[in-house]
């Protein structure tokens, strides 16, 4: 606790001194709302529509297009002020959870070393969950790969070949890749990223980490915002710890008049197997406010209902109401929203918030 509370405030004195450099901006949100499921309410601090956080990035101009940048970013809970690992970060442990990385490039090819977000998941968040928040978000990208989106950490116990059992003993380190190098590559109108897991072939503090590689390929036709691409783990097996996992997916979104629509498909095989999808929607109802569903199917009939309700009140500060329904075909079992402030085992959850982003 004492040593977090050290690394806090030596992150608001970098704050205080980053808002004079030149080239370096401070940005972040805070969110906080409260939800209601299965006769338990909770506060959740950590983002019901925008993840709450703080983060620094600055770029300095070499001449000649190219461009040296850095990005740190950590998650933030409302709820006690403390660091956090909501919105995906997951098992990733340190300050700056969710990105510590310094990039070199320009605007055609740019190489990225260090905790870097899954361009995998980014391809899925920005093809399939236009109109809703991060607690809707979040759920539903999990269920589309499986509950399986990052680096898998693997800390004890006996896997089975059982995607339940095996959740028993394996941690996952959520949507954002350490020790990543990413490659940028821009031509044509299209962005081809690649992603993999520098990593030693030893265990750390009782845990045996997985390799991780992605690639996803994005562009625009004809109104239609696409992506493509896959994932996959390296050194499960080796280590011990079952089968590999892949992932291939495809996501789309584009708009019909005002009404906005986005999908997208996944196919996973190995540690997890099976077909994942999902699909929204959004509409505005007027200037300031929209309404957005989204409905994610994932894996042994692991569904998600949601639907989001949204109020600018400015450019950067809105309220919204969220409500979330899980199930299992033909199951007793219930899922939890994997983003809620420890409101776990609902089928149904509604929150109401306000989120400010700076």
């Amino acid at each position: 606790m004492k040593k977090t509370q050290v690394a806090l405030a030596a992150l608001a004195l970098m704050a205080s001194t980053a808002v004079l450099a030149d080239g370096v901006q401070v940005y972040g949100s805070a969110d906080g709302s409260v939800i209601s499921g299965g006769g338990t309410t909770a506060f959740d601090g950590g983002g019901g529509y925008t993840t709450s956080l703080i983060g620094f990035r600055g770029s300095e101009d070499l001449g000649g297009g190219l461009k040296a940048s850095f990005n740190l970013e950590t998650a933030a809970n409302l709820g006690n002020g403390a660091g956090g690992g909501s919105g995906g970060s997951g098992g990733n442990a340190g300050l700056f959870n969710r990105a510590a990385n310094v990039t070199l490039g320009n605007e055609a090819v740019g190489l990225t070393m260090g905790n870097t977000f899954s361009v995998a998941v980014a391809s899925m968040f920005g093809g399939a969950t236009g109109g809703a928040g991060d607690n809707v978000n979040v759920p539903a990208v999990v269920r589309m790969f499986g509950g399986v989106p990052g680096v898998v950490v693997h800390t004890g116990g006996t896997l089975v070949d059982n995607a339940a059992s095996a959740f028993d003993t394996l941690s996952i380190s959520g949507f954002f890749i350490p020790e990543a190098l990413t490659l940028r590559v821009s031509a044509g109108g299209l962005t081809l990223k690649a992603q993999t897991r520098v990593r030693a072939n030893s265990t750390t503090a009782g845990a045996e980490a997985s390799g991780y590689r992605a690639v996803s390929i994005s562009g625009s036709a004809d109104a239609v915002n696409w992506a493509f691409g896959a994932q996959e783990s390296s050194g499960l097996t080796a280590l011990g710890l079952g089968d590999e996992y892949k992932t291939t997916f495809v996501s789309a979104n584009t708009k019909i008049g005002d009404i906005g629509l986005n999908g997208a498909y996944a196919r996973n095989s190995g540690l997890v197997s099976g077909s994942t999808y999902m699909v929204g929607a959004s509409y505005p109802l007027s200037e300031a406010a929209s309404i957005g569903a989204i409905y994610a199917r994932g894996l042994a009939g692991d569904n998600q209902t949601s639907v989001n309700l949204k109020y600018s009140l400015s450019k950067s500060t809105v309220a919204y109401a969220t409500l979330s329904k899980f199930a299992i075909d033909g199951g007793t079992t219930n899922y939890s929203n994997t983003n809620n402030g420890g409101l776990a085992g609902v089928t149904q959850a509604i929150s109401a918030g306000i989120s400010h982003s700076f």
